[in-house]
């Protein structure tokens, strides 16, 4: 009887609003705008992204489990499909829009991670490598590119070479006599891996192999070659190898791509800044062969904004749903009955809430590094160095927001359908893809000391280490009120300088002892320089929260105002043994900063269903049954489907999928 009393219970209060019995929790509680939260969030191409939440309406979006591999992939391209032809799309926008090419990235990040895997290396690094390195000779490549004509692929990664993409053994070696180039895998650690598109889909791929003409090596270069014929065969001197199933993202075919003596003819190869001419002769803008390389993996730069705003939307549609069953999910009250949400307990208040404040300050990052590349300023190291850290900062929240996301909801989180393996998963692949955070943050660190490390601030540091605690927190002006902006903000800019001073100091201190700088770096200084790039990262989100709060609606500066806050004392809570060893945080300042987050989880709890609202996803795109009424969805056997078996096979939009 009790089991029966709490089901329906659990029911009516689904029905009769979320909302309104979170409200009753905290009297007098302020409420968010959310329609004005989302536009500021969106930032920009507005009309594109209302575009694809009306195509998310359409029954093929719908989530789907338990089918076989091909099938998995073709509703992968099939989904693509639709998005490129409602002209949501175009590898043209890097030219004129790139803020839209990444707005499309968000939004189909909450729709499917393999779609939207598929669709940044055919806009991005197939597509945008083409447009960027090419030149007329390859114009019609480019112009099938946003239908969908051509399906490319982006072959850098070899077996043996990853992040050290630059000593590649891959060769292209051009013949004067049939004006040809010969593209040859000398080795197993060779062969190009985890080659999206390439296992099923693409036609076309860009190779990256080492140039070689008149015996001479010229260094990594990009070359278009057709890898399937008309007729989808795989062509000659081509051999492509499944890679098979995946931990997850098996819509994306991803497949392994040997070339032996593949003959291609002169104009394959992207020639914008070298060229070879018809009798072998070598020409080149850049002078260097590492440099070139670099100027042709640039792509990857943007491809790193793109695997950024992916992982926003998967982060923003995970956070959502697991909001939603909190303010649902009721559980043992005061009276000993199952009548409280688990989202008026502290402890899911302080899992959930500094991940809601994360994300949307996040998000605020994410929107700036996106305005300093689309300004496209000459030499902008920081430019680059944007790329990087969001890339990195929103991956590692993803998973966290899923991990942690998973864990709070219990049991729900193991269902296919409330799509927590997706997230994780996806953010994972987001974690290793277009470079690997920590290797990423190593870059961070690096162009950090060239570009901010000067002589005069490492040697006041050094002067500074010695001074007591107490006056070395007046010095650094870290004293006052841990809840106000200017302390909080004072904190996070201290780290950031305390690091980048010590780094720079103990790289001078080896190289005065003739210790190599490649053995202080990679073995010595390792945890200095990753904690380094964190507090940049840190630092950055936090001012361009302070500004974007300035220049925001009256409506929405306290709750930007108490997301910012929560955002940095979660920040001072993680590196709280740092600032306490190094004694820029007393111990009675240690307990504010966790009084205070506390409260702001609380504060912010009792209005999380609002927050998650401000993400801008409509009610028809949110499909896990955990944020919908999960009672009624497990009255009828729907075999961890989204639609039941009968609805299926009466629904032409769930017929069965051939294999591609």
């Amino acid at each position: 009887f009790f089991r029966v009393e709490m089901l329906v219970s659990t029911y009516m209060y689904a029905r009769r609003g979320l909302q309104q019995h979170l409200k009753s929790l905290v009297s007098g509680a302020a409420w968010v705008n959310t329609k004005a939260m989302a536009h500021l969030l969106d930032h920009d191409n507005h009309e594109t992204r209302d575009g694809l939440r009306e195509l998310g309406k359409h029954p093929i979006f719908i989530p789907r489990y338990s089918l076989p591999l091909a099938a998995e992939r073709a509703l992968a391209l099939e989904r693509l499909k639709k998005i490129c032809d409602n002209g949501l799309i175009s590898v043209f926008n890097f030219g004129d829009n790139p803020h839209r090419i990444f707005s499309v990235h968000e939004m189909v990040g909450m729709m499917d991670g393999s779609t939207a895997t598929k669709m940044t290396v055919q806009f991005n690094l197939f597509g945008g490598t083409v447009r960027k390195l090419g030149t007329e000779r390859h114009k019609d490549i480019l112009d099938d590119v946003d239908s969908l004509r051509k399906i490319g692929c982006f072959a850098l990664t070899e077996l043996g070479y990853g992040n050290n993409a630059v000593e590649m053994e891959t060769t292209a070696t051009y013949d004067p006599d049939t004006a040809e180039f010969e593209i040859n895998t000398p080795t197993t650690t060779a062969q190009k891996y985890w080659i999206t598109n390439s296992a099923v889909h693409a036609q076309y791929c860009v190779v990256f192999a080492r140039l070689i003409t008149k015996d001479v090596d010229e260094g990594v270069h990009g070359f278009v070659v057709q890898i399937r014929q008309a007729d989808h065969s795989v062509s000659p001197g081509v051999k492509v190898w499944d890679m098979g199933h995946k931990i997850g993202v098996n819509g994306v075919d991803n497949g392994a791509l040997w070339f032996d003596k593949c003959r291609v003819p002169r104009a394959a190869l992207l020639d914008a800044t070298s060229q070879v001419s018809a009798d072998g002769t070598f020409t080149s803008k850049v002078e260097k062969k590492r440099n070139r390389f670099l100027v042709l993996a640039d792509q990857l730069l943007s491809g790193r904004l793109c695997i950024a705003s992916m992982c926003l939307g998967s982060t923003k549609m995970c956070l959502t749903q697991v909001i939603k069953y909190s303010a649902s999910r009721l559980c043992v009250g005061a009276s000993g009955k199952s009548d409280t949400p688990i989202m008026s307990y502290q402890l899911q208040q302080r899992a959930l809430m500094p991940l809601v404040a994360s994300t949307y300050c996040l998000n605020v990052g994410l929107n700036y590094a996106k305005d300093r590349y689309a300004a496209g300023t000459a030499n902008d190291v920081e430019a680059v160095i944007l790329c990087c850290i969001f890339k990195t900062m929103i991956s590692w929240n993803c998973e966290q927001v899923a991990t942690i996301g998973r864990e709070r909801c219990g049991g729900q989180g193991f269902l296919s359908a409330n799509r927590f393996g997706e997230s994780m998963i996806g953010a994972h692949a987001g974690i290793t893809a277009e470079g690997d955070n920590r290797v990423l943050m190593q870059k961070v660190s690096k162009e950090l000391l060239g570009i901010k490390a000067k002589p005069a601030s490492v040697k006041r540091h050094a002067v500074m280490r010695k001074l007591p605690y107490a006056l070395r927190r007046l010095a650094l002006g870290v004293t006052g009120d841990v809840r106000s902006p200017p302390v909080q903000t004072k904190l996070l800019e201290a780290r950031e300088a305390f690091l980048l001073n010590e780094l720079a100091l103990r790289l001078h201190a080896a190289k005065q002892k003739g210790v190599p700088l490649f053995e202080t770096w990679m073995h010595e200084e390792s945890d200095l320089i990753q904690h380094l790039a964190h507090a940049y990262g840190e630092r950055v989100v936090n001012a361009q929260m302070l500004l974007t709060i300035a220049r925001a609606d009256d409506s929405l500066k306290t709750d930007l105002e108490a997301l910012r806050s929560l955002y940095c004392t979660s920040k001072l809570e993680t590196w709280m043994g740092w600032y306490l060893s190094e004694g820029l945080l007393t111990p009675s300042a240690a307990h504010e900063v966790y009084a205070h987050s506390q409260g702001l989880c609380r504060d912010l709890g009792s209005r999380a269903l609002e927050l998650v609202d401000g993400f801008g996803i409509p009610e028809h795109m949110i499909h896990a049954p955990i944020a919908k009424d999960w009672v009624q969805y497990n009255e009828t056997d729907v075999q961890g489907e989204l639609v039941s078996p009968h609805e299926r096979a009466a629904r032409p939009g769930f017929a069965p999928l051939p294999p591609h």
